[in-house]
């Protein structure tokens, strides 16, 4: 309580230091003649006298005022205090002059005046803004107490004021005769003042009604609640409810928080400022100035929520005053003119509070700037506003003219665009298209009474519209739409509903020739381009399907069909006989299937079938029938009368069968095993049997060849080959090729998987690994090279007749530069001689390029002797049969013979294969035959033996003595 009652007194105490009036004194007087009263004199000094309990009568403050109180020079300010306040001044005025007393108030509860006439009480004056405005004295914006005539001087003027607002004083007095004009002229400079706001307000409302921008929201309230103020400040409330006096004080109290939170959210809004954790700070503020608003209209203008608000005004300013800092650093447009502008609000904000509160003293002529400078800053922020939003009316004018243009280039591209647009109601009516919509569906051109359900479906129409729901605003689909002529099109459509719900606009693009394109490349994929069958990648695709572990359709049993006699027709009449052959054999199978049987080519002469849902013996049935129909078939070319016959594998597609690899191997397996018994018959597939088992280990060397491949697991061998006749000119050997078994290192002989290599396809790359891994070794070997007289390696029949593979060895040669009269080509007779053009041809093609060529296996086919002459051969190798037991058959002796003199008369060496014996190498010897080869001279070793690095370590056999 001591430190509550302590807080005042310092009040005071400051407020004396700061105005300069602090001594003791006799109540100052004030002498004025008929020439000053003209105009409103103030009055320049008074006594002040605090009466804290509120019973002080005049006639006691009259006699202590005078030694108690306080001389105060200019306007006295005594802050906000519960506490009656009395000022005391003597005037010397003209003999029977009237006067008017002017308190230019703002907001006294209670004001009473005593006129002495020396210590005589002339007459009490009432006023204050508790009494109803015409008991206040003169209907004036201020307070205006007319005194009466007054006699000789000097008169002492007592005045006592107590109010829950600050109790400011500023005091004057005029002529009576003067002040109805002074009056007039502020009623005048109030009504202008309003004027001025209320057309700010209608201004900017009507700009608001057409740019709709926020800001012009919170100004307008920020404009209206300054009206508010100023019409309870200058006392137009008073004048136009008279009856209610506590209505402007009510009033006033709601405009104070709207100025502070109005003009706050403004600032923050015309300069898009972003707030972050000042945000925080901004509704703390307003929910602290609400809750004081809602104190001071609760508890009736108590002094305390008088006070608590006007701190509120300073703070608010000082937020308002960090809101333009943060719109300058963030380099906001048009910050420096709302500081600017905003400058006589702050200097408002922040002067009038410290004012009120007595801590500031104010000259008396600087009243005025209560009611003018809110004005001034809303004026001053009305222009720079409008110049803000005339930008944006510009940017809108903008937007618009784009927004028009854009409407006509849509309407343009509406009317020219390919694609068919239309729009409809959600219930599917037509509403508009273009005539690109209306072509694709030969619509009428005012098509109104068409609906989407006519051409999309009902059923594919209501399927959309479920799905344009409120969260998803377009859809798209591809589907096919009737026009009006009946034709059918495949369209891609998409569906986009507009923000009222009802209106869907939809663009329809034809895709009939690009279905058609799709359908029938699906149709290539799947058919075989000369017959119209299925095509292999189809058949696998069928198997799968019918493979698959709970599949609803499935085929029952596959037949492969491998025609035979057709290489017949091909060699003897040509490729395009044979095509015919295979188109019209086709066509004659389609007709003997059963119903839901599915055909198809898998390649060159093989075909297979597929059936549906029969047993073993149904389909044995079907597969002899379609066996006697390729039997019974004739082809006729050119007059010329051909038949085929069809050897025929039968598989069960059980469970035992685990995919379509499986299945089309096991079939072709069982349609070869038909043709080694016999051809033309039909062989059922038993997994039980030796075939399944050669098969499976061929379908094992599969990945083992391949990796063999691609990681080395094959390796180079030598057998060597000794010359007979003369003595040798260096090394001679064969190369072999061996497979490594990677887990076990034990060596495996190409008999066992070069049957596997040829069935899938890989002899011509092992081929290309053997070529290229001994020309490494010899370019790496040049030791060996330089002794080395001649080396044998075997290609097959796939690489010799391949051109890309001729070159490749050209290449790999000149890449090492490597000698190749020194490399020998050995190829089996039945290669050479199965076509003697071609044969020629490819072996003048790599005797051209420097190597050597052998014709291996000699004699095993005997008709070959008339072709020797047309072959360019260099080396002649009898076929082991002939060697073997030699010496024990003469009649193998006279063949030997006289392919020995064959040769001789042809220029060509020629060698004795599988020489096992001694006595077969004597025998062949004295034959004449140039070299021998066999396990007498040699075992195959590796060729890494006679490396550079093994030099010395292993010697190849020398010729034997001729004696």
């Amino acid at each position: 309580m001591h430190r509550l009652l302590t807080l005042p007194l310092l009040t005071l105490l400051l407020t004396a230091l700061l105005s300069g009036a602090v001594a003791r004194a006799e109540v100052p007087l004030l002498t004025v003649d008929n020439a000053q009263l003209k105009q409103p004199v103030n009055v320049p000094a008074s006594v002040v006298l605090e009466d804290a309990s509120g019973n002080l009568t005049a006639a006691e403050v009259y006699e202590r005022i005078a030694h108690e109180g306080h001389q105060v020079q200019g306007v006295p300010r005594m802050g906000y205090s519960a506490s009656a306040w009395w000022l005391a001044f003597k005037l010397q005025a003209p003999l029977a002059e009237r006067l008017d007393l002017i308190i230019d108030r703002a907001y006294l509860d209670d004001i009473e005046v005593w006129l002495y006439d020396r210590e005589r009480l002339i007459a009490p004056f009432y006023s204050g803004d508790h009494r109803p405005f015409l008991q206040r004295g003169e209907p004036s914006p201020h307070v205006v107490i007319r005194l009466p005539r007054l006699g000789e001087g000097p008169h002492t003027l007592l005045l006592r004021v107590q109010s829950g607002s600050a109790v400011n004083m500023p005091m004057q007095l005029v002529a009576a005769e003067h002040s109805p004009l002074l009056q007039a002229e502020q009623w005048m400079r109030s009504g202008l003042l309003l004027g001025a706001l209320i057309s700010l307000l209608l201004f900017f409302m009507v700009k608001f009604s057409t740019l709709r921008e926020q800001q012009l929201v919170w100004f307008c309230l920020t404009v209206a609640s300054v009206t508010l103020y100023n019409a309870t400040l200058h006392g137009v409330i008073d004048l136009l409810w008279p009856q209610w006096p506590w209505l402007s004080a009510q009033l006033s109290n709601l405009s104070n928080p709207g100025i502070l939170i109005f003009s706050s959210l403004f600032l923050a809004s015309a300069l898009k400022i972003q707030l972050g954790r000042l945000r925080y700070l901004r509704d703390s503020l307003f929910a602290v100035t609400l809750l004081v608003c809602a104190w001071t209209v609760i508890s009736f203008g108590h002094y305390r929520a008088y006070q608590t608000l006007n701190w509120l005004i300073l703070l608010t300013g000082v937020y308002q005053l960090m809101l333009l800092v943060l719109a300058l650093r963030q380099r906001r447009p048009y910050a420096l003119g709302y500081l600017l502008c905003w400058s006589a609000a702050l200097l408002l904000m922040l002067m009038v509070p410290l004012a009120r509160s007595g801590a500031l003293p104010l000259p008396a002529g600087l009243s005025a700037m209560y009611a003018y400078l809110p004005v001034l800053s809303m004026l001053l922020f009305g222009g720079i506003l409008d110049k803000q939003l005339e930008q944006i009316r510009r940017a809108l004018l903008r937007s618009e003219a784009q927004a028009l243009g854009n409407l006509e280039q849509y309407q343009a591209l509406f009317s020219s665009s390919g694609e068919g647009i239309f729009r409809c109601t959600r219930s599917g009516s037509l509403q508009e298209s273009n005539p690109s919509f209306a072509a694709l569906l030969a619509l009428p051109p005012h098509a109104i009474n068409l609906s989407m359900q006519q051409l999309l479906g009902s059923e594919c129409w209501a399927e959309q519209m479920r799905q344009l729901h409120s969260e998803q605003k377009a859809v798209s689909l591809e589907c096919e739409i009737v026009g009006l002529d009946g034709e059918r099109h495949w369209v891609y459509l998409s569906l986009h509903v507009r923000a009222n719900q009802d209106c869907i606009e939809g663009i329809v693009v034809d895709l009939s020739e690009r279905r058609a394109l799709e359908e029938r490349l699906q149709y290539l994929a799947a058919h075989d381009s000369l017959t119209g069958l299925l095509n292999r990648r189809e058949l696998e695709r069928l198997l799968r399907e019918t493979l698959k572990t709970g599949a609803s359709e499935r085929f029952s049993h596959l037949l492969c069909l491998d025609l035979d006699q057709f290489k017949q027709v091909n060699d003897l009449c040509g490729h395009t006989a044979g095509d015919q052959l295979l188109r019209q054999l086709s066509s004659h199978l389609l007709h003997h299937l059963p119903r839901e049987a599915e055909l198809a080519r898998l390649g060159g002469d093989e075909f297979a079938v597929l059936l549906r849902d029969v047993d073993n013996q149904t389909a044995q049935a079907h597969a002899e029938t379609l066996r006697q129909c390729v039997e019974q078939f004739v082809f006729n070319w050119k007059g010329r009368p051909f038949r085929v016959q069809a050897s025929v594998g039968l598989l069960e597609l059980s469970r035992a069968v685990s995919d379509w690899e499986t299945a089309l191997n096991w079939a072709d397996s069982a349609s070869q095993r038909a043709k080694h018994q016999g051809r033309n018959q039909v062989q059922l597939f038993n997994p039980e049997d030796g075939l399944l088992l050669e098969h499976q280990r061929q379908l094992q060397w599969i990945t083992r060849l391949r990796e063999a491949i691609e990681q080395g697991h094959f390796e180079l061998f030598y057998q060597p080959v000794m010359a007979l006749q003369t003595p040798s000119s260096g090394l001679h050997y064969e190369v072999l090729l061996r497979y490594r078994d990677p887990q076990s290192g034990a060596c495996i002989s190409p008999g066992q998987f070069l049957d596997a290599a040829e069935r899938f396809g890989l002899l011509g790359a092992i081929d290309r690994w053997v070529v290229t891994h001994l020309l490494q070794w010899l370019a790496d070997n040049p030791l060996h090279l330089a002794q080395l007289a001649q080396v044998n390696l075997n290609l097959t029949a796939n690489s010799l007749l391949n051109a890309h593979f001729h070159d490749m060895f050209a290449q790999e040669l000149q890449r090492h530069n490597l000698p190749a009269h020194k490399l020998c080509i050995e190829v089996t007779e039945m290669v050479a001689l199965g076509e003697l053009g071609v044969s020629a041809q490819w072996i003048k093609q790599l005797r051209s390029m420097g190597l050597k060529v052998a014709l291996d296996d000699f004699g095993s086919g005997f008709a070959s002797y008339a072709y020797l002459r047309h072959l360019p051969l260099d080396i002649l190798k009898i076929d082991g049969s002939f060697i073997s037991g030699l010496e024990n058959d003469p009649i193998n002796q006279a063949m030997v013979g006289s392919m020995q003199q064959i040769a001789q008369q042809l220029g060509l060496r020629t060698v004795a294969e599988f020489v096992e014996t001694r006595a077969s190498l004597e025998c062949v010897r004295r034959l004449g035959l140039d070299y021998a080869q066999g396990y007498i001279i040699g075992h195959p070793q590796p060729l890494s033996q006679l490396a550079d690095s093994a030099w010395g370590e292993v010697q190849l056999p020398l010729p034997l003595d001729p004696h």
